[in-house]
This record gives C-alpha cells, structure tokens and sequence, in this order.
C-alpha cells in the first residue's frame, strides 16, 4: 500500500518538474529573444545618431548656397542622403533671425536605410559673424594722428546727436594702435601695442598683446566683368569704360548712382565733385583696385551706413590705397578692405565703420561708429559652440 502511495506521488512530481523546466526554457528564450531585439534596437539607435551627426557635420562643412538666400522664417529642406553604411540623414535648415545678423536652426534626422527602423533627430546653430563689430579694424595696424574724435551711436535708434553719443567706437589691430591729439570715446586692442601719445584721451580699455583675430577674407570679385556703361550715367564731368572699369567724377560734377550693385575697377572723385547714392535700398560698391574720394563726397541720401558699402574684391600684388573725405558732405557708408591702406582726410563727420589693412585718421575728422552695422547680416559664417543638441529619437 505504501509502495503504490508513492508511485502514485512520483507521477505528478515529474510532470511538475518537466512543467517548471518547460517555463524555465521559454523565459530564457524570450529573454534571449528581448535582449536581441534590445541590442539590435540600440546598435540601430547608435547608427541612426552616428548617421545624424554625419549629416550635421556635412552641412556645416559643406554649407549649401540656397540656404544664404533664406529669409526670416523661411526653410530648406535638403531631404534624404544615403550614407555608405546603409544609413541615411535628412537637413532642414530654418532661418530665425529677425532680418538682420543671421541666425539658423539646423535640424539633423538620422536613421538606418530601413523606413521602419527608429530615427533620431539632433540640432545645432549656424550664425553669422558680425563684419564691424569695431569701429576701426585694421589687420596690420591703426593711426590717429588727426586732432579728432571717435564715438559711437545706433542709426537704427535714430539719427547721431554729439549730446547723445556713447562709447561704443573701439578698435581693433592685428598690428599695432597708435593715437595721439585724439578722443577716443572706446576701446583698442592690439595684437601688437597700444601706444598714446600726446593729447591721446581713450575711456575705455587698451590691451597690447591681444589674440590676432583671425583675419578677414578677400571677397571674390563678381564674374561677369564691370558694370556696364549703360548702368553709369554719364555728362560733363563723367567719364567711365566699362573695359577697364574706371569711374572719374571731376570739376565738381555729380553722378547718382540708381542700382544697387555696382563693380568698378577704380573710382576718383576730384575737385569738389559728387558720388550720390539714392541709398532707397542697401547699395553695394565692388572695387577691383582703389577708391579716391579724397578730392569729393560720397553722399548718401538715406543717412544711414547701413544702406550703403564699399567693398574691395580680388587679390592684387600691389594693391592701392583708399582715401576718403570727410571734409564736405557728412559720410554714411562703411568700408570693407582688408587688404588696402585706408586714408580718413577732412575734418567733416563721417558715420559708419571701416575694415582695412591699415588705416590713417590724419585730417580731424569726426568719426561716428555706428552699432547698428554689428547686426547686419554677415557673408561670414560659423557654428554656435554649444549649439549641439538632441531633440528626439524614437
């Protein structure tokens, strides 16, 4: 009887025991089974990341053209690529600045060839680098000699009254800063030294032996050739050739300029003569060689820098100076020349700022920087630091 109790009990233990090995089985294939698909679903995760970094840092580096013609709030999408390792990443940039320095959102997408597989998606900024964020930039060196004062105030604030004025007019060399018989109502910071000399008053600080900025690009000159004649009006006083592209304004005759782009080899304004600017949009002046204004004016009939440059193009192996008046009519226009000597004569009022490679105030000029320049949109680019950021993933 006791023998069959327990053959009776064996039974059911074996079966139990079969049971638990049964279900002991198929949690450890489910879980071998989950932890694939979680290995396989973070190995995919990290592709996509990588592909989405990739994708960011392609963009950065290989900036596309459409995207400088965005404006404010405007997108370009640069849909799908495919990248070698059976990944993919998808940019849209996104401007969101307000119209002036420009400000863009870059949004990476990033996944694995597969439609089904997650996607991961990453940002970063790309913003533009104020040009005249100085005053006075000089990648060689800066002089004021000229019995003078530079100050500063904001055209987009209103128009520039001397009670008004503030101490925004810094400067900046890759060289040396030399001043002397001069108010500076700013800064100077020089790669080389800061040296004041007699009657020299600056409010703000000065630092020799600053870090050399890098230094400022040679634009290219447009293609195409010069501006054609039918573009420059002409009469006594006038002459232009669309040749050699040289513009000579003389005996106090005016020329007014309608467009708003212009590329010339040289232009030379003599005895009291005009160069006007109707200054109703921005105006842009590409010069291949040199700018003497040094016997005219340059008028600008809006009165605002912003609405007016003059910007040099093109590398020469023995560049010409620029010389500017200050003396007649007030200035308002800014200067982009970083590979020409800049000569400020007169002792008018000029508004605006200048880059150059080196740059004489001699006349006693009233020179007025202008804050509003800092935030003008720039041809100059660069990734914000920090700006890197991961918005999602799924």
């Amino acid at each position: 009887m006791i023998l069959s109790n327990r053959k009776g009990f064996v039974l059911p233990t074996v079966i139990f025991a079969i049971t638990v090995m049964s279900v002991i089985a198929v949690v450890a294939l489910t879980t071998a089974s989950d932890e694939r698909r979680t290995s396989r679903a973070t190995r995919e995760s990290t592709l996509a990341m990588y592909a989405a970094e990739a994708g960011l840092r392609q963009t950065h580096g290989a900036w596309p053209a459409g995207a400088q013609s965005l404006q404010p709030g405007d997108s370009l999408d640069l849909g799908w690529q495919t990248l070698p390792n059976k990944a993919a990443y998808r940019t849209v940039i996104h401007r969101v600045d307000q119209g002036g320095l420009q400000e863009y959102d870059v949004i990476v997408q990033g996944r694995r060839t597969d439609p089904t597989a997650g996607i991961i998606t990453i940002a970063g900024s790309v913003g533009g680098v104020p040009i005249f964020s100085h005053a006075v930039s000089g990648e060689s060196g800066v002089k004021l000699a000229n019995g003078g004062i530079f100050d500063g105030y904001d055209s987009e604030r209103g128009p520039y009254f001397a009670a008004t004025a503030d101490s925004t007019a810094n400067l900046r060399s890759g060289g040396d800063i030399s001043i002397s018989l001069t108010l500076l109502k700013g800064g100077a910071s020089a790669a080389g030294a800061v040296s004041l000399g007699l009657l020299a008053f600056v409010t703000g600080d000065t630092s020799s032996g600053a870090p050399a900025a890098p230094p400022m690009d040679i634009l290219p000159c447009p293609s195409g050739g010069f501006t054609p004649a039918a573009k420059v009006p002409t009469g006594a006083g006038i002459s232009y050739s669309a040749v050699t592209g040289a513009l000579h304004v003389s005996g106090g005759a005016t020329l007014t300029l309608a467009d708003t782009s212009y590329f010339f080899s040289s232009i030379v304004l003599t005895n009291n003569s005009n160069l006007v600017v109707l200054g109703a949009s921005a105006a842009k002046i590409i010069l291949l060689d040199s700018l003497n204004a040094a016997g005219g004016n340059v008028i600008n009939q809006s009165a605002k820098p912003p609405t007016l440059s003059f910007e040099s193009c093109g590398a020469s192996a023995t560049p010409g100076d620029w010389s500017l008046n200050s003396g007649g009519s007030p200035g308002y226009f800014t200067v982009y020349a970083p590979n020409h000597a800049v000569f400020e004569h007169g002792a008018g009022d000029f508004h605006g700022a200048i880059v150059a490679d080196s740059y004489y105030a001699t006349g006693g000029g009233r020179f007025h920087y202008d804050a509003a320049l800092a935030r003008q949109p720039s041809y100059k680019l660069q990734v914000q630091r920090g700006s890197w950021a991961q918005l999602a993933g799924t």
